[in-house]
């Protein structure tokens, strides 16, 4: 089994910014919260004149899909994540709220390095899952990075591949043949 950290393909392609300011405040809420009920499209443009990818870039930690990707993937998507409309004049976009945050990190196999206080992990160098919480999930976060990247499955990374969908990037967060 395959866990992979999801980026986008910001060098190749168009990325998204918010049209607006936005609240530092508003961006750390991708935490797991769930936001759909008091959702309002927010307004993003685009940065450059470039090929928008399936999986254009607007922040490290908030996926970005395009319809297309949406549909392809909605069913690792559903209970895992909301999607949410963007405004966007070049466009149909959706932030991909990632809401299924899992305690799965096997810390015995883990390295990580922790704060001055011990306790919290302040970025981990390994990652190493527990596979009886982590072989039927295809999309989450972890508990002590909720706001950074989402994981996805393999099954998650070869839908994307064999579908040609472009823009997006997946890192070998963890596989479990060589634990």
């Amino acid at each position: 089994m395959k866990i992979w950290l999801l980026d986008c393909d910001v060098d190749n392609y168009d990325n998204l910014t918010w049209e607006n300011d936005i609240n530092i405040d508003d961006v750390q809420t991708y935490d797991g919260r769930q936001k759909f009920a008091n959702w309002n499209p927010v307004k993003v443009k685009r940065i450059y004149d470039k090929e928008f990818s399936n999986s254009p870039g607007l922040s490290s930690h908030i996926p970005v899909f395009d319809k297309i990707a949406v549909e392809t993937v909605k069913d690792f998507l559903s209970g895992n994540a909301e999607i949410l409309p963007l405004d966007c004049n070049d466009g149909e976009f959706y932030a991909i709220n990632v809401t299924k945050v899992l305690d799965c990190i096997d810390y015995e196999k883990a390295e990580y390095k922790t704060y001055r206080d011990g306790k919290r992990i302040m970025r981990f160098t390994k990652y190493a899952f527990d596979i009886s919480k982590v072989s039927s999930e295809h999309f989450f976060k972890i508990v002590d990075e909720p706001l950074r990247r989402p994981f996805v499955s393999d099954e998650f990374r070869n839908r994307i591949l064999s579908n040609n969908l472009t823009g997006f990037k997946f890192e070998l967060a963890w596989d479990s043949d060589e634990c």
